[in-house]
């Protein structure tokens, strides 16, 4: 089990794939559960928020299969949990790269964002924290 499946597995989710899924559900489907690059996340105002609007590495994970699936279970959230994901933040081991890889997965237990924006022809998103 990846270092994603098991932080996923830690709210009793799962994704489609161990290796490319950024998402997550419970079997019951009552629960989403959303990765967040630790970098991305905006603590300049209150709430905190996300955004993955204007990423310059757009055109490097819109057709991925793993944005197919966040997409499916960004709606899922916005139409089924009241906008609502569990959170599990993600350390890029370089923040720089093109292509990022996963240093570190942190089940976030106290974190929820709710969804508030979403492209469904891209999968960019925004969302802001409403639990701490």
């Amino acid at each position: 089990m990846t270092g994603l499946a098991k932080a996923f597995a830690a709210f009793g989710a799962s994704g489609k794939n161990q290796r490319w899924s950024w998402s997550a559900r419970t079997p019951d489907n009552q629960t989403v559960v959303m990765t967040f690059w630790k970098d991305a996340l905006d603590y300049s105002g209150d709430p905190i928020t996300y955004s993955t609007f204007g990423s310059r590495r757009l055109h490097l994970w819109k057709d991925k299969p793993g944005n197919r699936e966040r997409i499916e279970n960004l709606k899922w959230a916005r139409d089924h949990c009241n906008g609502l994901m569990k959170v599990v933040i993600i350390e890029a081991k370089d923040v720089d790269a093109e292509v990022r890889e996963i240093a570190d997965c942190i089940p976030q237990r106290r974190m929820i964002m709710k969804l508030v924006d979403l492209n469904e022809e891209t999968g960019e998103f925004r969302a802001v924290n409403v639990a701490a």
